[in-house]
């Protein structure tokens, strides 16, 4: 198989032009210079010297900075106010074909304007190797495109400076690629006076030429943080090279180094416009146990004021389940675990210490004994080495699903799988003679898909082979080598941070890159591969369309970089690249949730582009890209982006810093015409506006955040609280009262017995891989869909390690030790516990509390308190009234009841309050209903502490008003639910309502007002029924 290459692609076409637009007016032509000849390559001949050919530009600064203000206005660039450098930026994102670009823009250049020496510098071994493969691929197909003009190329690594006359004398395009690290230091060979050179110095050559440099990935080579930092080894070592100029070309610049832009690809418009493959996650859902206490550190965070604290995910109590959720703690206040979960099981877990340095994030607690890294967890219910097989398995799983659909699509398109670890020894061992082993991850691998290919899902894939040998053959290491004596080959962790670890790096990457078309082509038998993290850099084929990082992800910007390694869009057997998300689909299978990945790509992206998601802002508009008439893919543009947010800021539409404003997300909810008629006003073609529409409605989809600012006081209103209509619904309200219950602890046991024989078998304890499939990157962030659910067989860690389940089970049921090992035993249901603790012990305690409530109920009875108690016992005092301090926020999001302006209604012609605070849409609706219904005279939204005691807690009512009949006025209390029958109300909600209903029949009858009613409804219609029934005696 040999790869074909598309030269007709618009958006390389325009990169490419970019650079050579910089030299418009540019005359072919080059210098000349005297090159000493080799003592030994011309004996005898005195004097000879060669001709030297380099580079040479007669354009003045004021002619460049006019081609590069022409550049950037026609690639939607803003435009530099000077030239300060002759350094300019590339961006494009990973996999659209960057070393393809740079490497047909020096056959541009050539043909136009005669340069003829190129300087490619890259950060790594990987790089290195990957530039010299593409340039051995593509000499062929550059040479159809520019009529096979003369071109040599090599490496640079200090064992070969006679290459450098060659390249110096030449008058043929000539390509050095070489690493930083030849050329970072002083003592570097590159600098050092050479034999074979007639002792002259390599480096003066290569500046006697001029040459054109290309950096590829700058922010790697020139080891500082950006332009006006302190320059880096790599920065400093360039600018002595004499340079013509210098292209950097990079998808992840510094935000600082973005000088001289002349064309930009991001992720967003790469993505947007399917130039490289989709992204999906897969993540696998365990089962907490709930057994042990469990915490994982996301993250660190420092405080303006210097505050450090952590995000620790743990398992928290919430109403009657254990949920998994992230909490904030500190080392003050938030520090003892048992605290922020509400759970005695973390007692023993109080944090010592937070680290917030960059890169060092940890948190200790005083039992644990190592600090826990980001990403490092304990108590965890899945071992490490169960989740690397669940990875492997399910990495198997998509692969083999990924063939079978090219194989029923007739696609004949070779299926490739990576997986990446920290460690050498995880995929290979060596005996005590030195012979190769299979390592963990090896034996695991081979096991899983003997398993899985046998599935009779995937058994026609085997093709009547044995699914052991396939399993052997399919999967192989590239990792670095350590050639010993003898000629052994060892595969080794290393580092490229000495000369031998670049040597060994570099050997692997030999086999990468030679192995590239061969792992492409289909029917060989290799599919899976497993390399060592640190080389990611040269894994870059096409036809990767599973990843698996086998370790942990922490704080490693690892997400963007490991994705880049399987973007490209693929290749068929024919070597033609194929199109379109339906073949190009890149999954992740991810060591976190989808969540976690998602908010740290976000953060990468974010990082990287220089962009903030979520805000509305020139440089978002600019970068956006859209289809234009002729099918191009163009940016919106600085200057039309420039306009446009003028525009929105004018109308009111965003804030000075460029946050939606409420008029904005209305205007969008309703199609708003102005809002339509200010885009299309600030942009020339209709595609435009449609995309730029598209991405103002992402961005200012309803949020339920509420502003400080907008939180306001609700006053009393001291004049409807004198009225003689509240005072006299008061009156029959105030009534306190005490209650006692009688249960026959026998029947109730039976009766929780019975209970528990007649619930739902616990379902057996499983995990569950959740496919989440990125549909969209933009400057609203990443939106994902689920595409799939699959259930997953997990061996726990922590099956055996069960809890005291009556203690529990005491502690959430109130119930005696006793009375609990009595219902459980008799109830058959224990066999359950072993299987899945933490459902069991959720759904006995719901069961038993059910069951208790309506017991309780039934043997519940009321009685006034007693007259001769002080009056605040017998009575609610006006003064719960005066002192709750009710507060709420205002507008669409907020819980004051507010206008469509967003304005708070008031109700103080009949409330005691002049606002009215809410906790759901029902109770809106209601309270509108209340102001607006003549019959209603006055009303309250009785405050929290007014209370009834209950056997199952306090309850808070939530209504009193009084209604005028014409057979007279009528009292009554609501309890508004937004559901239709009081049956689908929790156990604990329902009995508290059974019990309110008893407290008032109490009040009425041992009062002595029968005007006073209590009912539980849904909404205005069904009160409207209550209020217009006849009196209820």
């Amino acid at each position: 198989m040999k790869f074909s290459f598309d030269a007709d692609l618009d958006y390389q076409r325009q990169a490419i032009d970019a650079v050579t637009g910089l030299f418009r007016c540019q005359e072919v032509m080059a210098s000349e210079f005297t090159v000493h000849a080799h003592p030994a390559a011309h004996a005898g001949l005195q004097g000879f010297s060669d001709h030297g050919y380099g580079n040479m530009l007669r354009l003045d600064p004021e002619t460049i900075l006019t081609n590069l203000h022409e550049v950037q206005n026609r690639n939607g660039l803003a435009p530099e106010p000077s030239l300060d450098s002759m350094n300019f930026t590339i961006e494009m994102e990973t996999g659209t074909g960057k070393t393809y670009v740079y490497l047909r823009t020096i056959y541009e250049l050539n043909q136009l304007y005669g340069f003829t020496k190129f300087m490619v510098v890259v950060p790594s071994v990987a790089i290195k190797e990957g530039v010299e493969t593409s340039i051995r691929m593509l000499r062929e197909h550059f040479g159809a495109l520019y009529g096979n003009p003369p071109m040599n190329f090599f490496q640079f690594d200090g064992s070969n400076p006679s290459r450098v006359r060659s390249f110096a004398t030449s008058p043929s395009i000539e390509i050095m690629i070489v690493t930083v690290a030849a050329i970072n230091k002083r003592a570097n060979k590159i600098y050092q006076p050479a034999e074979d050179l007639d002792f002259e110095v390599p480096a003066d050559l290569i500046r006697d030429t001029s040459p054109i440099i290309i950096v590829d990935e700058p922010q790697s080579v020139y080891g500082d943080a950006g332009a006006g930092k302190k320059k880096g080894a790599g920065r400093s070592a360039l600018e002595g090279f004499n340079a013509l100029a210098t292209l950097r070309y990079s998808a992840t610049h510094h935000k600082a180094d973005k000088a001289n832009l002349v064309y930009r690809l991001d992720a967003i418009a790469a993505y947007e416009n399917q130039l490289v493959k989709q992204i999906e996650v897969d993540s696998l859902i365990t089962s907490a146990s709930g057994t042990t206490p469990y915490a994982k550190l996301l993250g660190v965070t420092r405080g303006r004021g210097g505050a450090i604290t952590a995000r620790v995910e743990v398992d928290v109590e919430q109403g009657n389940e254990i949920k998994r959720k992230a909490v904030t703690v500190d080392t003050t206040a938030r520090s003892n675990l048992a605290d922020v979960t509400g759970r005695d099981l973390y007692k023993n877990l109080t944090v010592v210490a937070i680290n917030a340095a960059p890169g060092q994030e940890s948190i200790a607690f005083d039992t644990v004994a190592q600090p826990l890294k980001v990403g490092d967890s304990i108590g965890a219910e899945v071992s490490i080495d169960e989740r690397a097989r669940q990875m492997i398995a399910q990495i198997i799983r998509q692969h083999l699903r990924k063939e079978q659909e090219f194989a029923v699509h007739g696609r004949d398109i070779k299926v490739l799988s990576l997986f990446f670890v920290d460690s050498v020894a995880k995929y290979r061992e060596y005996g005590p003679e030195g012979e190769a082993l299979p390592g963990t991850y090896a034996r695991i691998f081979e096991d899983e898909y003997v398993r899985i290919a046998s599935e009779p899902e995937f058994n026609t894939l085997l093709g009547g082979c044995a699914a052991e040998d396939v399993a052997k053959e399919a999967h192989q290491g590239y990792f670095s080598v350590d050639r010993r004596k003898g000629g052994a080959e060892v595969l080794v962790d290393t580092k490229e941070t000495t000369d031998k670890g670049r040597q060994q790096a570099g050997l692997a990457y030999e086999q990468i890159m030679r192995d590239k078309v061969g792992l492409t082509t289909p029917g060989t038998p290799i599919r899976f591969i497993f390399s060592h993290s640190a080389l990611q850099e040269g894994w870059d084929n096409p036809n990767v369309f599973q990843i698996c990082v086998l370790r942990n992800m922490g704080t490693d910007r690892w997400r963007r970089q490991s994705i880049g390694r399987g973007l490209r869009l693929c290749v068929d057997g024919s070597g033609n690249r194929v199109r379109g998300f339906d073949v190009n689909r890149l999954t992740v299978i991810a060591n976190e949730s989808y969540e976690e990945f998602a908010d740290r790509l976000q953060r990468e992206m974010a990082d990287d582009l220089d962009i903030q998601f979520g805000l509305i802002t020139v440089d978002g508009f600019a970068r956006l890209s859209f289809k234009a008439e002729d099918g191009t893919v163009t940016p919106v543009g600085s200057a039309a982006a420039q306009t446009l947010y003028q525009a929105l800021l004018y109308e009111g539409y965003i804030d000075a810093k460029g946050k939606v404003q409420e008029s904005l997300r209305q205007a969008v909810q309703t199609g708003d015409a102005d809002l339509i008629k200010t885009v299309s006003g600030s942009l020339d073609s209709e595609a435009a506006t449609k995309a730029v529409l598209g991405l103002i409605k992402r961005l200012a989809k309803p949020i339920d955040v509420k502003k400080a600012g907008e939180r306001i006081p609700v006053p009393l209103v001291q004049e409807r609280l004198d009225s003689p209509e509240f005072q006299e619904l008061w009156s029959r309200i105030q009534h306190r009262t005490e209650y006692r219950i009688e249960v026959d602890e026998a029947d109730l046991r039976e009766a929780m017995v019975k209970a528990l024989r007649s619930m739902l078998p616990v379902p057996k304890r499983r995990g569950e891989w959740i496919t989440r499939r990125v549909e969209r990157i933009d400057q609203s962030g990443l939106t994902a869909q689920t595409a799939e659910t699959r259930r997953a067989d997990v061996i726990y860690a922590d099956s055996e390690d069960l809890p005291d389940i009556l203690s529990v089970l005491a502690d959430r049921t109130q119930l005696t030790r006793a009375t609990l090992a009595h219902v459980l035993t008799e109830s058959g249901t224990l066999g359950q516990f072993r299987a899945n603790p933490q459902a069991y012990i959720d759904q006995v305690a719901r069961q038993l509390n059910v069951t208790k409530a309506d017991f309780l109920v039934k043997g519940l009875r009321y009685e006034l308190v007693d007259a001769s108690r002080p009056d605040a016992d017998r009575r609610y005092a006006l003064s719960l009234l005066r002192e709750a301090d009710v507060a709420g926020y205002t507008g669409p999001g907020g819980n004051i009841v507010s206008d469509t302006e967003g304005n708070a209604v008031s109700f103080e012609q009949k409330s005691v309050y002049r606002y009215l605070v809410v906790d759901s849409a029902t109770e809106r609706e209601f309270a509108l209903a209340l102001l607006h219904r003549p019959e209603v005279k006055t009303f309250v939204k009785l405050p929290s502490s007014f209370t009834i005691p209950t056997p199952l807690g306090r309850y808070n009512p939530d209504w009193a008003l009084t209604v005028e009949r014409a057979d007279g006025s009528r009292y009554i209390v609501f309890e508004t639910k937004g559901v239709n029958e009081l049956e689908l109300l929790r156990a604990t909600e329902k009995g508290k309502v059974a019990s309110a209903r008893i407290h008032f029949e109490t009040v009425r009858h041992g009062v002595g007002i029968y005007d006073l009613e209590y009912e539980v409804v849904n909404g205005i219609e069904a009160a409207t029924a209550v209020m217009e029934r006849d009196a209820q005696l």
